[in-house]
């Protein structure tokens, strides 16, 4: 068994979206300290923010086991809400070939995630150490499966994604921190366990996409 663990590398490889009721439009930002994802309620209703992490660099063949697989982050905050989940997805294929730099390529990013998710029950925690995610060894099996994954540059975008809505009175959201802080040193990493086929060979590049 062979252990892969894959750090996002640049500012532009995670983000978050958001909608400001003020400009009447959805907010993409990758510069913060931090990416969200949860719900905000804007006296009318709730709004999802949700969060992209992509990975390159991630040599996996498609005839390899995967036993599991996790995100592994830390908080920029204390997160005390309770009773709270989202999803996660995956992204690849061209629309990971390049960094999303805007709103409309995150949402063409979430537009392509796969069919197969895994619904994160996030536990409330203060510690300053990195955290691990639900498995997401289902979703990430299913990205490795798909047809040209050892001929392609093998992207992978994670997408935290469905957050549970916020209730009447209160907004909800978790604060991962980014790329930006400490040199890259904090920023989400994706650690993936597998076993490789006899004779089969690797290929680069792994992107993860946290979807709403």
């Amino acid at each position: 068994m062979t252990t892969l663990t894959v750090q996002v590398e640049a500012n532009q490889d995670d983000g978050d979206r958001y909608y400001d009721p003020g400009a009447g439009a959805w907010v993409f930002s990758n510069s913060n300290n931090y990416n969200r994802i949860g719900s905000d309620n804007q006296g009318m209703g709730a709004d999802s923010i949700t969060c992209y992490f992509r990975f390159s660099g991630v040599d996996i063949p498609s005839t390899a086991t995967i036993n599991s697989a996790k995100l592994q982050y830390k908080l920029h905050s204390n997160y005390s809400y309770s009773s709270k989940s989202c999803r996660i997805y995956a992204a690849t294929g061209s629309i990971s070939s390049t960094p999303i730099n805007s709103d409309a390529a995150l949402t063409d990013a979430q537009a392509a995630k796969t069919n197969v998710y895994t619904t994160w029950n996030l536990a409330t925690s203060s510690s300053s150490s990195f955290l691990d995610s639900a498995d997401i060894t289902a979703v990430t099996t299913g990205i490795i499966g798909l047809p040209g994954w050892d001929a392609s540059t093998n992207n992978i975008t994670i997408l935290l994604t469905n957050p549970t809505d916020a209730d009447m009175m209160d907004t909800w959201e978790m604060q991962v921190k980014a790329h930006e802080v400490s040199s890259g040193a904090d920023a989400v990493k994706l650690v993936i366990d597998y076993t490789e086929a006899a004779g089969a060979t690797s290929n680069p590049a792994f992107l993860l996409f946290l979807d709403n």
